[in-house]
């Protein structure tokens, strides 16, 4: 798999505060590389090099020193999360590394939302070697009939397999936050105040902005990572053992769509944006309150003709999405059954979740360009085929960037089959997109937050991009 080199050194950049202009890259995208040939394209070569040199001297010169531009970048729900994956691809790690770091960090700060024993998809794909995409799956395994929890064994098998960085180094740096502490989050705040039941799990103020210490996590933690690998790897056995298989690669549009393997909703959501694809809308019918209409009563019939609300259990969702600079693409997506999962806190520090012999809607995703090597790559993680539906529209028939995608305002399809819209998010839809919602679909609920959140990292040529959705939280980290 690909690797990053040890050579590479460059700070820090969160999506909260933007490059400089004048970035110079190490990218390997040359999207022309088949176009100019012999004398000719060496002249125009050695000319634009000087032009590009002298501009970078005088900005460097007027301006102070130009910000390298990203090698690679981490989309959580949680800036703490991000950047702790950033930190393990400057120490020479990979993909996988980051997201191992990423993960676990987010079992820490995000218990209602994810946690150690939390189900969970992967896709891999290394772009720059256009090996055949992979797919892992670890949202099946039987907690009770193992030693690890689930989060764990899937993290154990995919460092054994694919990882560059010592075990202990992926591990301790959420073991530290958990002991010394992090800021309370408005989603884990709202969570705990709706959680229906006992509740007596954390000591101290659960209010947003407080500071938490969960030391029993923290220390679980610590003892996970201080076990030598080959003694780790043996908790992953044949009767535990995530499942890994080839990805789907579909065509929409003009790009590939790179989804598990070892699900078929993944290939719902593909059917469901076919149909969407054939009604021809244009960029200028996205604000128009009959395109948002039209969509929701093709995903509620898509729905409807799968059995979803029956066949896929709707939990909760939180997505890691990574870029490292040997275009190694992974994106995760983890969840439990309900927020704080079965409720039940172990002397560990983490909640247990209910076995599932179904698996639930979560989609990770890679999305490349199927005309040209270096067009537009995208990793994201969707919570359902709806969510998945709308974001992936956004950004393949509509055009939009990856923030206004993300940001963008959705519906989802309640158990009830009434739509649903986010009252809670800003942007929101206008009051004749809810009126032709409400008058199309059967009625209309206003949901309050936590909402699912989809993060994503992408890439154009050379140009890297990444944006954590607000709905998590979180700020995306390039370094």
């Amino acid at each position: 798999m690909a690797t990053i080199g040890d050579s590479v050194s460059a700070g820090e950049v969160r999506e909260d505060i933007p490059l400089k202009q004048g970035s110079k890259s190490s990218g390997w995208c040359s999207c022309d590389e088949e176009t100019f040939g012999g004398s000719r394209f060496i002249n125009i070569s050695f000319a634009v090099l000087s032009v590009v040199i002298t501009v970078a001297l005088l900005v460097q010169i007027y301006y102070g020193d130009y910000q390298v531009a990203p090698h690679g970048s981490v989309a959580t729900d949680s800036r703490e999360c991000s950047s702790i994956g950033t930190s393990a691809l400057k120490s020479g790690g990979n993909a996988i590394d980051a997201v191992i770091a990423s993960t676990l960090c987010l079992a820490v700060v995000n218990p209602h939302v994810t946690g150690l024993d939390a189900s969970g998809q992967m896709i891999l794909y290394n772009h720059r070697t256009r090996e055949p995409p992979i797919s892992i799956d670890f949202s099946t395994l039987n907690h009770e009939i193992t030693l690890f929890p689930r989060l764990l064994i899937g993290l154990a098998y995919i460092h054994k397999k694919y990882s560059k960085l010592p075990w202990k180094k992926l591990v301790q740096p959420s073991a530290d936050l958990a002991k010394t502490g992090f800021l309370v989050s408005r989603t884990l705040t709202s969570s705990f105040l709706n959680y229906q039941g006992p509740k007596d799990w954390f000591s101290g103020s659960l209010e947003a902005g407080n500071k938490l210490i969960l030391n029993s996590l923290g220390d679980y933690l610590t003892t996970i990572g201080s076990i030598e690998e080959k003694d780790l790897y043996k908790y992953v056995s044949n009767i535990n053992e995530p499942l890994q298989s080839s990805a789907v690669i579909s065509k929409f549009k003009n790009y590939n769509i790179i989804m598990p393997g070892s699900s078929v909703i993944g290939t719902t959501l593909l059917l469901n944006l076919q149909q969407i694809d054939h009604l021809n809308f244009t960029t200028g019918d996205v604000a128009k309150p009959i395109y948002v209409s039209t969509m929701a009563q093709i995903t509620k019939m898509a729905y409807a003709k799968l059995n979803a609300m029956e066949k896929y259990y709707e939990g909760t969702s939180s997505n890691v999405a990574v870029m490292d600079l040997d275009d190694f693409y992974v994106s995760v997506v983890t969840g439990m059954s309900r927020p704080f999962g079965s409720g039940n806190l172990t002397p560990g520090g983490y909640f247990t979740d209910a076995n599932y012999s179904e698996k639930l809607s979560q989609i990770p995703l890679i999305i490349t360009d199927s005309n040209f090597i270096c067009g537009r790559r995208i990793v994201l993680g969707v919570s359902d085929i709806v969510v998945g539906s709308q974001v992936i529209t956004a950004l393949l028939l509509n055009a939009e960037n990856a923030t206004i995608s993300v940001e963008a305002p959705r519906f989802h399809i309640l158990q009830n089959g009434a739509i649903g819209v986010e009252d809670g998010h800003t942007p929101s839809y206008s009051v004749d997109v809810v009126n032709k919602l409400n008058l199309t679909n059967g009625g209309v609920e206003h949901i309050k937050e936590p909402y699912d959140s989809c993060n994503i990292v992408e890439k154009f040529g050379d140009v890297l991009n990444s944006h954590s959705d607000s709905r998590g939280g979180g700020i995306a980290s390039r370094f």
